[in-house]
Parts: structure tokens; C-alpha cells; sequence
């Protein structure tokens, strides 16, 4: 069965590579800014791609359609939203919705993302979102029976290992403050 799996950077992908049974990488973070953070985060996910002997793949930039969206999920600006809260769910929903469709138009029964097992998101959040996606396009979502501090520790030793570059922010504007 083909496996996509959504990575938003190399160092959160690294240890679900060690779990997952073969995916295909797919970089796919519209909200990350500015773009050429984006292009460092993608060029490192294929960098790991090559070193795990897998295939990647690249989704479109869209920022603009990202924040479009955002900020017409909420009822305040985006940058008055807490770190974790409602903006992030906008994002989580953008990201893993643009995700199943790339699976379903592209022959991908499975689909998962490396944000569900992030010790600094709302990983319910993500796994249940991902699960009514999944369901809509006739796809199934994939979870990880991970420790999400375990994944953490065992991204930096691989990015360590391996030479990856660590942002200090999850990649939108808001987190970068």
C-alpha cells in the first residue's frame, strides 16, 4: 500500500522513518515564512529522503492561500491567537486537508503527518481531523504508537547524526515571533 507522509521538517520526519514501513516524503508546509526558510526545511527533507533511500515529493507554496484561510477561521487577527490555540487548528486543518487531497490524486491509499506526534501540538486535534479526512476520500490515516518527547529526543540525535539543519519555530510568521 502506498504510504504518503506529510513532513513540515526534516528533524520531525527522522524518527518516524525509523517506524513507518517505507513512505513517501512529502514536504508540504504552506505556512511556513519567509520562503526561503521553506526552501532550507524542503532541501533538508530531501536530503533525508536520499539518506533513508526514499522518495519525496514537494507540494506546492501557497502561503497566501494558507493565510487566506487562516485568518478566515478566526474571528481576531491571527497574530492575537496564543501559541497551541484556534490559529494552529486552522493551520493543522489547511495542512492535513491540502495532504488527503495530494494522497487521493495520486494513487496514496495511507496518509499521516509528522505533526501527530509533536510535543507541541494538539496531536488529538491532528489525529481525529486526520481520521474525518481520511474517511471522506476513502483513504486510511496512519498513527504512530510514539512517545511524542521520545520522537523529539531521537529527531535531534538523527539530526545530529546526519547533519540536519533544527529550526527554532514551528514556520509561520506568528511563530517566529
Amino acid at each position: 500500500m502506498r504510504f504518503l507522509l506529510n513532513v513540515c521538517c526534516a528533524p520531525c520526519a527522522l524518527p518516524l522513518i525509523e517506524a513507518a514501513d517505507r513512505p513517501v516524503l512529502f514536504f508540504y508546509g504552506p505556512n511556513i515564512y519567509p520562503r526561503e526558510e521553506y526552501d532550507k526545511r524542503s532541501k533538508e527533507t530531501e536530503k533525508i529522503a536520499g539518506i533513508s533511500s526514499l522518495d519525496f515529493l514537494a507540494g506546492e507554496y501557497e502561503h497566501d492561500n494558507w493565510l487566506r484561510y487562516v485568518t478566515s477561521q478566526l474571528l481576531n487577527l491571527p497574530e492575537t491567537y496564543q501559541e497551541g490555540g484556534e490559529r494552529c487548528q486552522a493551520c493543522f486543518k489547511f495542512r492535513l486537508a491540502g495532504t488527503a487531497r495530494f494522497a487521493k490524486e495520486n494513487g496514496f491509499e495511507r496518509f499521516a503527518t509528522t505533526l501527530s506526534v509533536s510535543r507541541f501540538k494538539d496531536v488529538s486535534f491532528i489525529n481525529r481531523y486526520g481520521v474525518e479526512l481520511a474517511e471522506q476520500h476513502g483513504l486510511e490515516y496512519v498513527t504512530f504508537q510514539i512517545d511524542a518527547g521520545e520522537a523529539h529526543r531521537r529527531g535531534i540525535e538523527l539530526s545530529r547524526l546526519h547533519g540536519i539543519y533544527r529550526q527554532k519555530y514551528c514556520g509561520c510568521e506568528f511563530g517566529l515571533r
